[in-house]
């Protein structure tokens, strides 16, 4: 966009211009200084720990061609405006020429279950289109990997990113958008083709003042950012999937995905279930998939998954839709031993995936978890009690407890652990919880180290450090593949 377009967009909130000068084109947005290039514009927001306006110089340096701010400041670059964040609201769609209405667009949306739907529909579709995918476990598209540090970036990188996968060709877009993103309007005007809803429990409560909040804010997914005759995939067999659709199945195209609802256009009976999988009927279509993950909570995400992906693609074969699917840290299985990762870390997810290992199990379950810091403290007693109800062992851990006392998050999980049902210990120390796991499991058990899945750190008062639940486990199963060895 060229510099003199731009001032004129923003003309409404302008309160100090600049001097005339060559017509420049301007090239991306940021409100970062560490991402400013040649032909930026630099946006001073402000945040919680910093002010965009003291970074204006290096920010120059780097050569920003503009810089847009609040503050009184003299530089023929500045352009003083009345509100930095209504003035990029406005501005960022049209910048970047709605990259949205360019590529096709999947948001998936729910407490659990994002992940492994959006993986899904990647490797669906993978064939047929250029696919992009955005959320917990990062951005990527081609050959790029971008670690993320939201699950739905600000709306700067949100669009800066929407454009640069445009520009390399991606014709499909697959995204997580979190309530957070929702309520604070990260995605902006974006809209969708497809919008898909997973579920939705208690989470999040932190953030949002409570459930019917946190319900809310995940419904506007469907009410302000689809396109026309957009397809909304419904999980009515959720409480809140079944509102959901009462409150906009007369302006919303939809797919209800169901196991007891006849009338549901993916009506689906499960034909048998193992360790390996689930056989699934779809009633309607009289075809048979073959889902290769374990629980009946995957056979919803993998329906949803389906139900989506065929807005794009023919209605075909499941085997061949989902074979070969693999969801890094969802009940991930370490390689030939009886220790699962998860990312479970809420009281509902934890109960979805306790009672899928209680019914592959020969004995009983083993659980490594604890709960996140400076986040809702009011489920911590709900997963204690969840844990202990399902688990022989429950091993209470370090989670991410960021700033807040460790001591106080783990006095929290207590207060709803039942010590009648299960043996509860406290180990503080991640790594040597989950050793102390893997040594007290006997034939028959299983392991489950929930909370993290595959992230790869982890956040205490000191600060953010290494750590990966999968290499601690597969540290302590060649520790003991080791001492065996000797020992014969």
């Amino acid at each position: 966009m060229k510099k003199s377009e731009f001032l004129r967009k923003i003309s409404d909130f302008v309160e100090k211009g600049l001097k005339s000068d060559h017509d420049t084109e301007l090239l991306k947005i940021t409100a970062d200084s560490r991402d400013v290039e040649k032909g930026t514009v630099f946006f001073c927001e402000k945040g919680i720990n910093a002010d965009g306006h003291d970074f204006i110089d290096i920010a120059l340096e780097k050569g920003a061609k503009l810089i847009v701010g609040e503050k009184k400041i003299k530089n023929d670059r500045y352009v003083r405006v009345s509100s930095v964040k209504k003035t990029l609201k406005t501005i960022l769609p049209e910048f970047y020429d709605y990259p949205d209405r360019k590529i096709k667009m999947i948001a998936v949306t729910g407490t659990n279950g994002k992940t492994s739907i959006s993986l899904m529909l990647e490797n669906i579709l993978k064939d047929q289109f250029k696919c992009g995918v955005t959320g917990t476990l990062g951005y990527s598209f081609g050959k790029k990997a971008i670690p993320a540090s939201n699950t739905t970036p600000v709306n700067w990188k949100w669009y800066d990113l929407l454009n640069e996968m445009r520009l390399s060709g991606v014709e499909l877009l697959i995204s997580e958008v979190s309530s957070h993103a929702l309520s604070e309007e990260r995605i902006e005007k974006t809209c969708f083709d497809v919008a898909v809803f997973t579920n939705l429990s208690r989470d999040h409560l932190d953030f949002h003042k409570d459930i019917e909040d946190y319900y809310l804010a995940k419904k506007k997914l469907f009410t302000e950012h689809l396109k026309e005759d957009a397809l909304a995939v419904i999980n009515i067999d959720d409480p809140y999937g079944k509102r959901l659709y009462s409150e906009i199945c007369q302006s919303v195209r939809t797919c209800r995905i169901s196991e007891v609802d006849s009338s549901a256009q993916m009506k689906f009976k499960i034909l048998n279930s193992d360790s390996l999988g689930s056989k699934v009927l779809l009633e309607a279509q009289n075809l048979v998939i073959w889902v290769p993950l374990v629980g009946k909570y995957n056979v919803y995400n993998a329906l949803c998954s389906v139900g989506a992906a065929w807005e794009f693609t023919e209605q075909g074969p499941g085997d061949r839709l989902l074979k070969n699917i693999v969801i890094p840290g969802r009940l991930e299985k370490i390689g030939e031993s009886n220790i699962f990762v998860d990312y479970a870390h809420t009281p509902n997810a934890l109960e979805n995936v306790l009672i899928t290992l209680n019914e592959i199990t020969a004995n009983g379950v083993i659980t490594v978890f604890g709960a996140g810091g400076d986040r809702d403290s009011g489920k911590r007693s709900e997963m204690g009690q969840v844990v202990t109800k399902y688990s022989k062992i429950s091993i209470i851990t370090d989670d991410n407890p960021r700033t807040e006392d460790p001591d106080r998050i783990v006095d929290d999980i207590l207060k709803g652990c039942n010590t009648q049902k299960s043996v509860v210990k406290v180990i503080r120390d991640r790594s040597t919880a989950i050793k102390k796991a893997i040594q007290l499991s006997e034939e028959g058990d299983l392991v489950l180290v929930a909370g993290k899945g595959a992230e790869n750190y982890q956040i205490t008062g000191e600060g953010k450090k290494y750590f990966s639940d999968k290499d601690e486990v597969e540290k302590y199963i060649r520790e003991l593949r080791n001492v065996h060895n000797k020992l014969n």
